[in-house]
């Protein structure tokens, strides 16, 4: 069975905490400038292969059942959930398998549907080099160049050093993991337009990898779309306008 990692900002758990879901290479560090910023019963998370254990089927909704259960062991009941990239995919899984836990969602740089063949087929061969014994930088670092925006790396260099050093580090077994799970995700937008619960979008302006019409199409299920000048990788690009969304949607929710 997968697991995760649990970061909880706070030794107490509250009633309605905030859970974080990190983008595709990385691990809950995407999050933790923004964690530090909204402040409160925040929990980043590190999924299967990036600090938690992965299992044989790779599979999203497997890493959202471990989420659960790590989260049912902390006593966590209803949560407000946010993720990036892959970490908003597993979002979708989770309101897909259990709507009745989310008291609202956050959808950063990511979409609703599913891979379409090329990029389906793109990510089982970066899976296969992966357990081929390809290193971290040969298969990730030359994503770096999609994954945050033109302006953060002319305005906030030190991000992209940042980035660098970070994909450098990615766990190839974790890489692997991740890419044969999303790319066995299916189309999960109805999921969406069911959940009962407040939401946002955020798109980042300068995000090549995630078109403005995927993003419009999860709005008009979740009501409210918000753009940033940046790139994919929202937390970590601008994290005083992520913390300011998450506060207000987490204050929704309340």
């Amino acid at each position: 069975m997968a697991t995760v990692i649990l970061h909880p900002h706070q030794d107490q758990p509250s009633t309605l905490p905030l859970v974080l879901l990190s983008p595709f290479p990385l691990d809950s560090t995407a999050w933790e400038d923004a964690a530090q910023l909204v402040g409160g019963d925040v929990i980043t998370v590190d999924p299967p292969g990036f600090g938690g254990a992965t299992d044989d089927e790779p599979s999203l909704e497997g890493y959202a059942r471990a989420l659960l259960a790590a989260l049912d062991a902390r006593g966590v009941e209803r949560f407000v959930v946010a993720g990036n990239s892959m970490g908003g995919y597993v979002a979708l899984a989770l309101a897909d398998l259990a709507p009745e836990r989310l008291a609202g969602i956050g959808l950063f740089g990511t979409k609703a549907s599913a891979d379409a063949d090329d990029a389906r087929a793109n990510r089982l061969a970066m899976a296969e080099r992966a357990e081929g014994g390809a290193a971290a930088a040969e298969l990730v670092g030359p994503m770096a160049e999609k994954l945050i925006g033109r302006s953060t790396r002319r305005q906030r260099p030190v991000v992209a050093s940042r980035l660098d050093a970070l994909l450098a580090a990615a766990p190839t077994a974790g890489i692997a993991w991740a890419q044969r799970a999303m790319a066995a995700r299916p189309d999960r937008i109805d999921a969406l337009r069911r959940l009962k619960a407040p939401g946002v979008v955020v798109h980042g302006a300068e995000d090549p990898m995630m078109p403005e019409k995927e993003q419009r199409v999860m709005a008009d299920a979740v009501g409210l779309l918000i753009e940033v000048p940046c790139g994919h990788l929202i937390p970590l690009e601008m994290p005083d306008a992520t913390a300011r969304i998450l506060g207000d949607l987490w204050a929704m929710c309340r």
